[in-house]
């Protein structure tokens, strides 16, 4: 094996250690090279700065020489005379000034209006100067002036114009002398700077058009400088910043001006590339490092065969003796020579511990054969006895099964062994069903260890259960130090099933199942007890069957027995599962409702109530309803014994029965409850009396569309309005709330949905009925009160009927086969219909709401989401309700002209409609500006009283004609 073969990088290997410390010795001067070559470069940077900076000092310096010159020469010739008489002599004097001042490229003379009247160069036309931004200075100041950047309109060369006025002898001005600098000489006294290489000097106007470059000036001049120069020029004004260059090189530039701001608007500027400022100080950087690297390459390598020869091939040595013994040959010895040093001591101590080794194995081999002897016995033993036997290591593995124990578990020795206990041992508490603590978390010290639980139940492995009863001890060694545990256990399914049989005998009723009177009791008084510690809300429910005596009298016992047997079953599903139902009577019924706030159970109780009263129990081909009544007492603590809940809950059970059965009474000290039920009971009288005489009215209100995105098609919406006595209109929040409680939703949904179908179908038969609102928007409705009094139009093409559904509604499963007997009945076109579910019911029944949708939605049925965004929560729902529109929450509508809030409320609701295709109609739009808003953020359709107040809906006749009557 060559060396290179040898050589392993590892970490971990002394070798490894000690060259890693040679390279960390190298560490410091690495890092000092590389910091002294970063002082050197920012040294080099901050020279060049100054450099730079003067450069461009001397360079805008040069450069408002030659913008002084041309102003003090235009003063000069502004004083000339004869530049104001005749033009012919003016042109001729100022072309013999022209030829004497090669800078520039032409002079002349304007008067104050900028016609120029003479021009050392010939004119071929007449010239204006009045847009030239020195004239307008010049005259606008009685001052010297220059222009940025010009290509001249004479001369047709690049140049930059100065002006000076000329005045008379009152001091006003009464001409301007001008002339235009030859760009070529601008920075001709900057000939003597010697640049940097790689040096770019540009001057540019404040417009950024570049007026003197060096290199290349016929190149750049009359071209803008790029953005970011032209951003440092005006940021900085007068220093130096690094800006990366159209050509994506970075620079370092320094900037100056040309003279003060009465004297131009130019600034200079000199950039070199910043990797030259740094280069020399980066190449001896490089050397260095070089160096550093060539001196660590020879140190490891040093290192290398310095550590090899005197440490790494003595270990070897010792290492390969421990490979020798580890396989077996216990004989093996080092055999190297003993010295002072470490390694030494090291092979000295090896091969003592060989030594010792060898006896310890000597004497394992004759401790191990009298083990095994006396291993066969117990095993023998183990084997021979009635119950199931497993014992652990130290670890908690389990390490024997006798017979028993494998059939029990479903665990073989050979499968189990070293396998956790509590894995094999899978013991659960037979009525929590929870798992039980494994045996060997118990303190392994005492003699003895009790087993897991009387209620225990062994899981086996195929999933069959045990129950057991079982006990522990551990397992010592000579110095009593625990080296395991032995767990015995025997299966004692069939005595506890026996007495689990008698505890559920004597509990619970065995004609429902249910618990009976002494256990409920039972448990009533222990809950009573843990509040006197642990004060939290419960309730006691009295249930009292009515109209049962009615079907035993009727039918028999037996079928009394079976309607009692069928009233559990309804129930039990609608109770908590920590809930206790039992049966304390012949017909009587209590439920403890425990962790239970009032507001919870009072829920419960209605849900039961209303649960018992729409039963209906089949005998003897006869139908009999049956009610309930039930009491409801809160209790919170130990206030109140056993006896007195028990007689308040039979109480207000009797009080619920006095009051009209079929009802839950709260008890209250001040019955205040009595009288809150009451008030109900008179709504639930008032909507009986109206459901029966038909005192109800249906409203129609216009939906108009806004602008373009708006749907065309004539839509209104029924609303539904209950009479009273003495004939006002009562709102459906007055009364729906005591029609849900009482059940009496169904029968309201049906007088609706008949009288806004037959009304429809008039409109679909005589479509020249419907009037939509044809009025102004920024008027208040004009809309007739009378029907009769609509004027008839041409019929529209069709027309959309909104009507709202409730959840009462969607929860009918015979809901939609009466729609549809209404479509077949009316002849009316499916499409013609919209049903609205509020945003609120939709999310509470978002499957029947989907139900609904999907049976409908294929016939042609319009849908929308009513009051939409009153919760904010359906905008994640959207997707699942195939919606045809958004009905917006009239709340946001009302105030957005003035409210901010709201308005941003309705864009979002808008925006997300469209987003996913859905139309949008807003509610309860009251005004002009309302309507402006609306049409401002592309909201579809608008209804309320600014576009068409709501008119009742004539009573059809039976012939489905409206009448007036």
């Amino acid at each position: 094996m060559s060396l290179f073969t040898r050589i392993r990088f590892n970490l971990d290997s002394l070798r490894s250690r000690l060259l890693l410390l040679v390279a960390l010795s190298l560490v410091p001067p690495i890092v000092l090279t590389i910091f002294g070559a970063m002082r050197e470069r920012q040294h080099a940077i901050a020279v060049a700065e100054s450099d730079l900076q003067r450069l461009t000092g001397l360079a805008a310096t040069s450069e408002a020489k030659t913008i002084e010159g041309a102003r003090q020469f235009l003063i000069a010739l502004s004083g000339v005379p004869d530049l104001v008489g005749d033009p012919a002599r003016c042109s001729a004097l100022l072309q013999t000034m022209l030829k004497k001042n090669i800078g520039f490229l032409n002079l002349g003379v304007a008067d104050k209006d900028g016609e120029v009247r003479c021009s050392a160069v010939p004119l071929n036309s007449i010239i204006s100067m009045s847009d030239r931004t020195n004239f307008k200075k010049t005259v606008a100041s009685g001052k010297f002036a220059t222009s940025d950047y010009v290509f001249g309109r004479v001369v047709r060369k690049h140049a930059i114009n100065a002006s000076y006025p000329i005045f008379d002898n009152d001091g006003r001005i009464v001409a301007v002398v001008f002339a235009a600098i030859d760009l070529n000489t601008l920075d001709q006294f900057a000939n003597d700077i010697e640049f940097p290489p790689n040096a770019i000097l540009i001057t540019a106007d404040a417009n950024g058009t570049i007026i003197a470059r060096r290199p290349d000036p016929q190149q750049w001049i009359g071209t803008r400088v790029a953005p970011a120069l032209m951003d440092g020029m005006v940021k900085v004004g007068f220093g130096t910043a690094e800006i990366t260059g159209a050509d994506g090189v970075p620079r370092l530039h320094a900037f100056a001006p040309v003279g003060g701001p009465d004297l131009s608007s130019f600034t200079v500027s000199i950039g070199i590339p910043a990797a030259d400022i740094v280069a020399t100080a980066n190449k001896e950087q490089s050397i260095e490092l070089l160096a550093l690297m060539v001196t660590a390459a020879l140190a490891l390598l040093t290192a290398w065969f310095a550590a090899n020869v005197t440490i790494i091939g003595r270990l070897h040595t010792v290492v390969d003796a421990a490979k020798r013994i580890a396989g077996g040959d216990l004989a093996t010895r080092t055999g190297m020579r003993y010295g002072r040093e470490e390694i030494s001591e090291l092979a000295r101590a090896f091969d003592q511990m060989a030594d010792a080794l060898q006896r310890s194995a000597l004497e394992h081999i004759d401790a191990q054969t009298r083990l095994f002897a006396e291993k066969e016995r117990a095993e023998v033993t183990l084997k021979s006895i009635g119950d199931a036997v497993i014992t652990t290591d130290r670890a908690g593995g389990v390490d024997y099964l006798n017979p028993v124990a494998e059939a029990l578990t479903g665990w073989r020795t050979e499968e189990a062994r070293g396998v956790p206990l509590s894995d094999v041992f899978n013991v659960i508490n037979g009525t929590t069903r929870e798992p039980l603590p494994s045996l060997l978390s118990k303190a392994p010290e005492q003699g003895h260890i009790d087993g897991v639980g009387r209620d225990s139940v062994l899981l086996a492995r195929d999933g069959s259960e045990h129950a057991i009863e079982d006990s522990a001890a551990p397992i010592r060694d000579r110095e009593l130090a625990v080296i395991g545990t032995v767990v015995v256990f025997h299966d004692v399914s069939q005595s506890r099933n026996l007495a689990r049989q008698l505890s559920h005998q004597a509990s619970h009723d065995p004609l429902t199942g249910l618990v009976n009177r002494r256990e409920f009791e039972r448990r009533l008084q222990l809950l009573l007890e843990q509040s006197a510690t642990q004060p939290r809300q419960h309730a006691l429910l009295f249930l009292d069957l009515d109209r049962f005596k009615v079907v035993n009298d009727t039918c028999g016992h037996n079928a009394g027995d079976e309607l009692l047997r069928q009233i559990t079953a309804l129930l039990q599903p609608r109770l908590r599962d920590s809930d206790t139902f039992a049966r304390v009577g012949g017909d009587e019924f209590a439920v403890l409702l425990e962790n239970c706030t009032v507001a919870s159970a009072a829920k419960i109780a209605e849900k039961l109530c209303k649960t018992v009263c729409d039963f209906r129990f089949a005998c003897l081909d006869q139908i009999f309803p049956i009610g309930v009544s039930i009491g409801l007492v809160p209790f919170s603590n130990d206030d109140m014994s056993m006896l007195d809940l028990l007689t308040a809950a039979d109480g207000s059970c009797y009080q619920a029965k006095d009051e009209g059965r079929n009802r839950v009474h709260q008890y209250s000290g001040a019955d205040n409850g009595v009288i809150a039920l009451r008030g109900e009971q008179g709504w639930q009288a008032r909507l009986q009396q109206a459901i029966a005489t038909g005192s109800f009215m249906l409203l129609s209100q216009e939906i108009q569309a806004l602008g373009a995105l708006g749907r065309p098609v004539p839509q209104y919406e029924i609303l539904l309005r209950m009479v009273d006595a003495n004939g006002n209109q009562v709102l459906p929040t007055a009364f729906l709330p005591a029609a849900e409680r009482y059940g009496l939703m169904p029968a309201i949904d049906r007088w609706t949905m008949r009288h806004a179908f037959a009304h429809h179908a008039t409109l679909q038969v005589h479509p020249a009925a419907y009037q939509p609102s044809n009025q102004p928007s920024n008027q208040t409705s004009n809309q007739p009160s009378n029907p009769a009094d609509l004027v008839v139009r041409q019929a529209p093409a069709r027309i959309v009927c909104a009507i709202g559904i409730s959840a009462s509604a969607l929860n009918d499963p015979q809901f939609i086969v009466q729609i549809n007997a209404l479509f077949d009945e009316f002849l009316l076109p499916h499409a013609s219909v919209c049903f609205q579910v509020a945003e609120t019911t939709a999310i509470a029944h978002l499957s029947k709401t989907m139900q609904f949708i999907d049976a409908m939605k294929p016939r042609g049925c319009l849908f929308a989401l009513d009051d939409f965004g009153s919760g904010m929560s359906s905008f994640a729902y959207l997707s699942h309700l195939r919606v045809d529109f958004l009905k917006i929450d009239g709340a946001f509508i009302t105030n957005m002209a003035n409210d901010p809030i709201d308005r941003a409320k309705v864009e979002a609701i808008n925006h997300i409609g469209h987003a996913m295709g859905i139309r949008t109609i807003a509610k309860h739009v009251e005004d002009q500006a309302c309507v402006d808003k609306l049409r401002a953020i592309r909201v579809d359709h608008a209804q309320g009283n600014a576009i068409a107040a709501a008119v009742p809906v004539p009573v059809p006749d039976n012939n489905g004609k409206p009448s007036t009557t």
